[in-house]
């Protein structure tokens, strides 16, 4: 009888994103937990506009996961811009319901994911630009190579694992995530 070396099953992460940014981030995570992590993010672009139809997108994703009769999440993130928070209340009420039924954090990016990139460089920690243009004109001064969308090799080169452990100590909205998939 032979043995066979098998793996240990990693905790999967369903990590919902509004863009492709969002899913560039997350991949460079996984890639700073290292190749012997006990957690597989599953990161997916989701459809939608505003944060409950964010949401509901989320949840037609982890049950198309499911219908393949791949393993259950372990937690649910979705990232959501902030500038998109309050503009339906009665929306809003109905995401932040859903959500918790569902078991998913929702991570605000305060007001956007450019905002909360620029908290991960060194010096800009506690820049809180108030609107999504200005935090875009922040992170280029900060970052002039800076584009949105850009690939995970791409952001490596200013997202280090010394710029998620800045981003815990002074990033709330991120810190949560980045604690539970292993970060220290």
């Amino acid at each position: 009888m032979s043995r066979r070396n098998l793996k240990p099953q990693r905790s999967r992460f369903f990590i919902g994103c509004e863009g492709e940014s969002e899913q560039s981030y997350v991949a460079v995570v996984q890639r700073l937990l290292g190749p012997r992590s006990a957690v597989h993010l599953v990161a997916r672009v989701l459809n939608g506009g505003d944060p409950l139809a964010i949401v509901e997108s989320a949840l037609k994703a982890i049950r198309a996961e499911r219908a393949k009769g791949r393993e259950p999440f372990l937690r649910r993130f979705i990232f959501l811009d902030a500038d998109l928070r309050g503009l339906s209340p009665e929306r809003d009420g109905r995401c932040h319901a859903l959500a918790a039924k569902e078991r998913i954090t929702l991570v605000w990016q305060t007001p956007c994911h450019e905002a909360m990139l620029l908290r991960h460089l060194e010096g800009c920690e506690t820049r809180r630009p108030a609107t999504t243009a200005t935090s875009m004109e922040s992170l280029k001064r900060a970052w002039p190579e800076y584009k949105k969308g850009m690939a995970a090799q791409d952001l490596e080169s200013r997202i280090d694992l010394e710029a998620l452990r800045r981003a815990i100590r002074i990033n709330d909205e991120i810190a949560l995530f980045l604690r539970e998939v292993g970060i220290r």
